[in-house]
């Protein structure tokens, strides 16, 4: 299967990339980079209120379930997200509708009704999920790391999602000036990934529905600051106690640093599957370990997580060091090891090939960090080009920053700090 995308700068400031793919369906997504992190305290939570504005309700369609309806009649669904750094507005549909699909997110973006009744229903909802989300124990940590190492955070609330303080105060002025201030045709971004039956049809069809976009500059909030330390969530209902361990990235994510980020990947790609023999195979101490990031592009910690029960985190933290300390200093990773890492690669990159998912997220992020089209062949070719020696080299100083160490649930009485500077070495 081909992999061959054009990109398209439309007359408006759009940006527009076309996936055309041996499909049967065509996925789209319309990104607005604009997310969470432009919000002001008296904002948290609105870029996501009016996500759910957007679906319900324009003249087209007064009520969601219209929509929704017709829609399923032609083969297809629509659905909307809100993150950090943007919205996205997406939908699916078989091929030969493609053009109704845009015509029906173009209508959601140009009509929306904002209506008051609707606004105040919608509360509860938005409400509702922002509680579901605040009882999860995976929001609430990821919501506790980001406050405390990059004092990002929503009081009484989850960021994107706003506190209820927030939800109940949005009036419909408020979330339309907001929609005209953030939202511009020099922030979108539109994929179309899939089978794409006539595509100069479907770029004058998309130059026509979204032309009334504005077309002014809309700057982004990337600050970020790192702020090592360690932090309990303390959730005394938790049998077991979660771990995260991180450093300070090396290398900002720019498209200059991406050969150096990829050796590194494998670096990570090995401590991981060392990490978890020692703790799995060899002790029966975890069922997982992982690596992670948080951060951004221009600020990040990386490092790993895992979860133990509380009477064993002394030695699981003793064993991650030491592990670590001999893989980063034995230079053990060798050309054979990435060959097998290579190899194993195949299947994924198959299985990119064959999801229009992956393709049509792979393409929008990757033009969303490093303003360029993903080339998967060329990716894969620069992956073949990596050494061990590589490898090596730039991973040096991976645990050399600022230690930060988060743990969530049951508590437990270990300095894990000082068990990783007595155990790391």
């Amino acid at each position: 299967m081909k992999f061959e995308p054009e990109i398209h700068h439309l007359s408006n400031g759009i940006t527009l990339i076309l996936d055309n793919a041996d499909f049967e369906t065509a996925n789209v997504h319309v990104c607005f980079v604009s997310g969470s992190c432009d919000e002001k305290p008296e904002e948290y939570g609105i870029t996501h209120f009016c996500e759910h504005m957007l679906c319900k309700g324009t003249h087209w369609f007064p009520e969601s379930k219209q929509r929704a309806d017709f829609l399923e009649n032609h083969g297809g669904w629509t659905n909307a997200m809100t993150g950090v750094y943007k919205m996205v507005l997406d939908g699916r549909i078989i091929a030969e509708n493609l053009e109704l699909l845009l015509e029906i997110i173009a209508d959601q973006i140009n009509d929306s009704l904002f209506d008051e009744k609707k606004i105040e229903i919608e509360r509860g909802a938005v409400i509702d999920e922002l509680h579901r989300c605040q009882d999860k124990p995976s929001r609430q940590f990821n919501s506790f790391i980001r406050e405390k190492i990059f004092n990002v955070f929503v009081p009484n609330g989850l960021t994107t999602l706003g506190n209820e303080q927030n939800i109940k105060s949005f009036t419909r002025e408020q979330l339309i000036d907001f929609m005209k201030r953030r939202f511009s045709a020099k922030n979108c971004i539109i994929t179309i990934s899939g089978k794409i039956i006539d595509k100069e049809s479907v770029i004058k069809k998309i130059e026509n529905l979204f032309s009334k976009l504005p077309t002014h500059n809309v700057v982004q909030n990337r600050d970020l600051k790192y702020t090592p330390g360690v932090f309990h969530n303390h959730k005394p209902e938790n049998t077991n106690t979660r771990l995260v361990v991180l450093f300070p990235c090396l290398y900002p994510d720019v498209y200059e640093n991406d050969y150096k980020n990829r050796c590194i990947s494998k670096f990570e790609r090995y401590l991981r599957q060392e990490i978890l023999q020692v703790l799995r195979n060899q002790n029966g101490l975890v069922y997982s370990f992982n690596t992670i990031i948080y951060g951004n592009d221009l600020c990040a910690a990386n490092g790993f997580e895992t979860e133990t029960s509380p009477e064993n985190i002394e030695k699981v933290m003793s064993l991650i060091a030491k592990t670590a300390y001999k893989l980063c200093n034995e230079d053990k990773i060798t050309d054979e090891i990435l060959l097998r890492f290579r190899n194993r690669n195949k299947l994924t990159d198959a299985s990119f090939l064959e999801s229009l998912d992956d393709r049509i997220d792979a393409l929008e992020s990757y033009y969303q960090n490093f303003n360029r089209l993903y080339d998967f062949y060329d990716s894969i070719e620069i992956e073949k080009k990596i050494t061990a020696k590589e490898v090596i080299e730039y991973s040096k100083g991976y645990f050399d920053g600022s230690i930060s160490i988060i743990t969530q649930g049951a508590d437990f009485n270990a300095d894990l700090k000082q068990i990783w500077i007595d155990n790391f070495k």
